[in-house]
């Protein structure tokens, strides 16, 4: 008689979950069919792999001695079920980031899309976040990471972290610490314009005070404020990560506030309703690759 991968997965879960019923139950199979599964496998090998109990089935040690041979080929099955679906995930796809988390986790999202999807072809649009929100609700975005998303019915969301932001000044201003909205409201700030995630962000801090800076100049680039500061012209509110290389070369400082500044909250962003198996993937890959950057608070 003929071995078979379907008698040995019966086995396997067997072992793993100790009852043929919860294998039956596992394996979405009527128990005959396990049970016909394991007689065809003990005849095939000549020997038996189980004993019945009270409490249902106790591998023998001829079975103790099959199951690590078995865990190894269902782990090769797994890993070439793992690469079929990753190859059904093909084609462009249409993917936003909002500028500053873009600066800092676009290259290792693309690398880490090759390896989870190599037949994806990720159309990367970086842009401030209302523009990507708006982008996701007019169709012309599949999927988006959002900061701070002013939200609408039709938009889905789903969380992924806190992005450290931070007040930056030039490394040539000297300021006492810690700086207050008074401190900063006749100085020049430098903001992505209303209503995007930044512009909101800094109006809300000022206003703890019942402030309004008197000097604020707009600009669509968040990596272009960052030359900004470090030229001299003003102070912006950065995710911290994109702040630290600047500050470590002594271009800019980050100072310490009161009020805090609030930390950006980051989303993946969906048209309501188009979610399908493309966007589940692509989103996971993000979630992990994210994770494991250190970049987010969780």
């Amino acid at each position: 008689m003929r071995l078979t991968i379907a008698q040995l997965e019966t086995f396997y879960w067997i072992a793993q979950l100790g009852s043929a019923h919860a294998a039956a139950q596992h394996l979405n199979l009527a128990q005959p069919t396990i049970s016909l599964r394991l007689k065809e496998l003990r005849d095939t090998l000549g020997t038996e792999l189980f004993e019945r109990t009270s409490r249902g089935f106790s591998i023998t040690a001829e079975g103790r001695a099959l199951l690590p041979h078995v865990a190894v080929i269902m782990g090769e099955l797994s890993e070439i079920k793992a690469k079929d679906a990753a190859n059904s995930i093909v084609g462009p796809m249409r993917v936003g980031l909002a500028e500053g988390f873009a600066v800092n986790c676009l290259s290792p999202l693309l690398a880490g899309l090759r390896d989870d999807h190599p037949h994806l072809r990720p159309e990367w649009n970086v842009s401030t976040s209302t523009t990507l929100e708006a982008a996701i609700l007019e169709d012309r975005l599949d999927i988006a990471v959002i900061l701070n998303p002013i939200g609408h019915e039709k938009l889905s969301l789903q969380p992924l972290g806190l992005q450290p932001t931070s007040w930056v000044v030039p490394s040539s201003w000297r300021m006492s610490e810690p700086v207050t909205p008074r401190d900063l409201s006749l100085c020049q700030i430098i903001s992505n314009p209303a209503p995007s995630a930044m512009y909101r962000q800094i109006a809300g801090w000022f206003a703890t005070a019942g402030l309004v800076p008197a000097q604020m100049s707009v600009c669509t680039s968040v990596a272009v404020i960052a030359e900004l500061v470090v030229g001299g012209l003003g102070a912006g509110l950065l995710p911290v990560k994109m702040a630290e290389r600047f500050v470590h070369e002594g271009r800019m400082r980050m100072v310490a506030t009161e009020p805090p500044v609030e930390n950006g909250r980051l989303y993946i962003g969906f048209r309501a309703g188009s979610e399908d198996a493309r966007s589940a993937a692509v989103a996971h890959t993000i979630a992990r690759v994210v994770k494991g950057l250190d970049y987010l608070i969780y």
